[in-house]
């Protein structure tokens, strides 16, 4: 029988302090579990990848980093843009190009880096030099969990080469490239996320692994080989016991990659569509091959390349950032080197297929297999695609090289297994791998320094390649577009149009037909100024080429320069045609139109070209001239203070507002806005004659005296304000003096009278 309870209240007792003369003894700290061997060797490999790539953080835009991030009008959006580079086409906010592609992933992250730390290239440099040593922690993760952590070791070393590899200088030192960092990265990813997933099977790492390759093909379709590495990895070198399950994790995984490759393929053939572009262009001046003799040499040309890479990867000396023609002749299948480079790729193939049939899981089977997979994008064997040779199209095959070579010195160097640490002991291996890291790092160093400025890596590379057409354009257009701009010496400036034309011209001795030569060309015979040399290359460029729409700009310019207004218009509305947002030809063609005194027409380019810059100072100034011209004054009014807002700097904008409230009767706000003007510049002249106007139309006429004597004093040969000195000294009652102006009048002005 259970006992009740007592319910009789119980005294409550106050605590009393226990004394005691024990020492409590302190609590052990829990130990600190150490670090792991992987995690030891990932921050090797982040600090290794980390200071080879330390001195790009001084470079600047190169090579075609102005398309994707400071001249890309899209991305200098900011967060605002990042929608419509979802939307359209790669190089969309640049120019138009028929040849194109759909890459939005890193052009988002350059939006959003430049909306944080604005045009900064070091911003985009670093986050390069960070996404890369992501890409060699991955790699070496991926290698390591591939054979279930038996090749820590090789994989580290094969890690370790592909971190400090100096053909991969190309990639992370060009910030453009960024689309290939991130692709690798995603797409190491998505093994690692499957590699999870098959160990523990949650179905989030599978999830996770099939977005990572959706993520990877938004950065660049390099990714598409994985469809063949994702199942050869997943059927075979990670199969497991439960054969069954195994085998469905497998599919699902391919599976997976597969819907996430057709649903970009989808959305990328529809935006490219809808822009009327494509991928299968193929422009001779990017990859020669385009007009190769026949389809022999062709291919026999292609087969040389291809040896190219292997040289470059064994000894990556000279490297250059362009082979363009005339860079890599055209040779056949009697070439001694395109007979090595076929017998090198049929032994990787060969031994490949071999040990892969004796070994479902052999390590050089994977390497030999990956290796060939990833480089088949760029064979320019059964496809053209939009170059004959880069350095960066390794990027992904070099991580098959690196394998092959760590397994190599594994096997002749070491003779034995490479574990951690003891591979630091290795006697053998540190004679190897010290002295090729160090010379490698050296080589990527100093590669790195040659991208600093577009100059410093074309004269290099042009140096090394002097045939190469493409990098002599290069050398003419830096010149005349970036360099020139920044020098204030006239002498140097001429020395630099001289020499920017010798490139240009050397260009066009090597492939006469050119075109973006000749427009360069024109551009520099334009600044000399030479406008018939100007108008030779412009035409050129228009004919060779339906694409040509800064060359259609430019030769209206020249003819606007000249005088020829109305043969300016068709080239300005060609330009429009084919680039559709080409502000400074709406703006060109505006200016044409108000100097025509077609003012309705000139309203409507000034307003078009508002719809794509609405912050053009410029087009305000414009807008306002019109309305000032066509007396609407007060319209005229706020078109000058929104210039002016933009650009507290235009003196052109602040006199227009000036002479607007003159007109306007507005006299003090004239006065106000007008001294400011000459007290900054005392010899602007338009400044002082209507300040002298606003003076007379008040009946101060000694000042206007003193403002128009200014004006007529600083530019004798203007006779306009001559009148009103005339009439400011009969106001004032000085009648000899008005009698005298009046006579200087009459010589300009015949009717003119007192």
């Amino acid at each position: 029988m259970a006992k009740k309870p007592n319910k009789q209240p119980v005294a409550k007792v106050a605590p009393k302090p226990v004394v005691s003369n024990k020492v409590e003894e302190s609590k052990p700290k829990a130990e600190r579990k150490p670090m792991s061997v992987t995690a030891k060797l990932c921050i090797i490999l982040v600090v290794l990848s980390c200071l080879v790539y330390a001195n790009t953080l001084q470079n600047g835009y190169v090579l075609d980093d102005s398309m994707v991030l400071s001249k890309n009008t899209i991305v200098t959006q900011g967060f605002k843009g990042i929608p419509e580079l979802f939307r359209t086409p790669r190089l969309k906010g640049f120019a138009y190009l028929k040849n194109e592609n759909y890459r939005p992933l890193s052009l988002v992250v350059f939006a959003a880096e430049y909306q944080v730390f604005g045009d900064k290239p070091g911003a985009s440099h670093f986050f390069n030099v960070l996404f890369f040593a992501g890409c060699v922690v991955l790699l070496f993760l991926f290698l390591d969990k591939l054979f279930d952590r038996n090749r820590t070791g090789v994989a580290f070393i094969a890690s370790a080469l592909f971190a400090v590899h100096p053909i991969h200088t190309e990639v992370v030192a060009n910030i453009k490239s960024l689309d290939e960092i991130l692709c690798f990265f995603f797409a190491f990813g998505a093994m690692n996320a499957f590699l999870a997933y098959q160990k523990s099977s949650k179905v989030w790492q599978l999830l996770a692994g099939i977005l990572m390759i959706f993520l990877s093909f938004l950065s660049k379709e390099t990714v598409i080989t994985f469809l063949f590495i994702i199942p050869l990895v997943f059927f075979f070198y990670q199969k497991n016991e439960d054969n069954r399950k195994s085998m469905i994790q497998a599919t699902l995984m391919t599976v997976g990659a597969g819907v996430a490759a057709g649903i970009y393929l989808v959305i990328r053939g529809k935006i490219l569509s809808d822009y009327g572009a494509s991928t299968a262009a193929v422009e001779f001046i990017d990859n020669a091959l385009a007009k190769a003799p026949n389809m022999a040499m062709r291919i026999a040309t292609a087969i040389l390349g291809l040896g190219m890479y292997i040289k470059l990867l064994f000894v990556p000396y000279p490297l250059n950032c362009d082979y363009c023609y005339n860079s890599i002749p055209y040779v056949g299948f009697g070439n001694i080197w395109v007979i090595l480079s076929l017998a090198v790729y049929l032994f990787l193939g060969i031994m490949g297929l071999y040990r892969f049939i004796k070994d479902k899981k052999d390590p050089w089977a994977f390497g030999a297999l990956y290796f060939l997979a990833t480089m088949s994008l760029f064979t320019n064997v059964f496809f053209l695609m939009g170059a004959q040779l880069g350095e960066r199209f390794t990027f992904f095959a070099s991580a098959g090289f690196c394998w092959l070579i760590a397994l190599a010195i594994e096997k002749w160097v070491v003779r034995a297994e490479i574990t951690y640490p003891a591979l630091l002991k290795n006697v053998k291996l540190m004679a190897v791998m010290v002295p090729v890291c160090l010379i490698f790092s050296g080589l990527t160093m100093a590669r790195n320094a040659d991208w600093k400025t577009n100059y410093s890596l074309y004269k290099t590379d042009a140096d090394k390649a002097p045939n190469d057409c493409r990098l002599n354009y290069y050398i003419g257009n830096d010149l005349i577009e970036n360099e020139y701009p920044l020098e204030k010496d006239t002498a140097k400036q001429r020395q630099m149009l001289k020499e920017s034309i010798m490139y240009l011209d050397r260009a066009l001795a090597i492939y006469p037909d050119y075109t973006d030569a000749h427009t360069e060309s024109g551009n520099a015979w334009f600044r000399v100024p030479n406008y018939d040399s100007a108008e030779r290359h412009f035409k050129r460029a228009i004919a060779l080429s339906d694409y040509s729409s800064i060359a259609a700009n430019n030769l209206g310019t020249v003819y606007m320069r000249t005088g020829r207004l109305r043969e300016a218009v068709p080239y300005y509305l060609m330009a429009i045609k084919i680039k559709a947002d080409f502000t400074q030809a709406l703006y060109n063609l505006g200016c044409c139109y108000l100097n025509l005194k077609s003012y309705d027409s000139a309203l409507a380019y000034f307003n078009a070209a508002l719809t794509y810059d609405p912050n053009t100072p410029d087009v305000h100034q414009q807008i306002g001239l019109v309305y000032y011209f066509t007396n609407r004054f007060a319209q005229a009014e706020p078109e000058f203070i929104k210039a002016l807002q933009i650009n507290p700097n235009d003196f052109n904008a602040a006199n227009n507002l000036g002479a607007t409230y003159l007109y306007e009767k507005k006299y003090q706000q004239a006065l106000d806005i007008l001294n400011k003007l000459v007290a900054a510049n005392p010899n602007f002249v338009n400044g002082y004659s209507n300040i002298g106007h606003c003076y007379y139309q008040m009946g101060q006429y000694e000042q206007a005296i003193q403002a128009l004597s200014k004006a007529i004093s600083l530019d004798p040969k203007d006779g306009k304000d001559i009148p009103y000195l005339a009439l400011s000294y009969k106001g004032a009652g000085k009648m000899d003096m008005a009698l005298k102006y009046e006579a200087i009048a009459k010589q300009i002005y015949p009717t003119f009278k007192l």
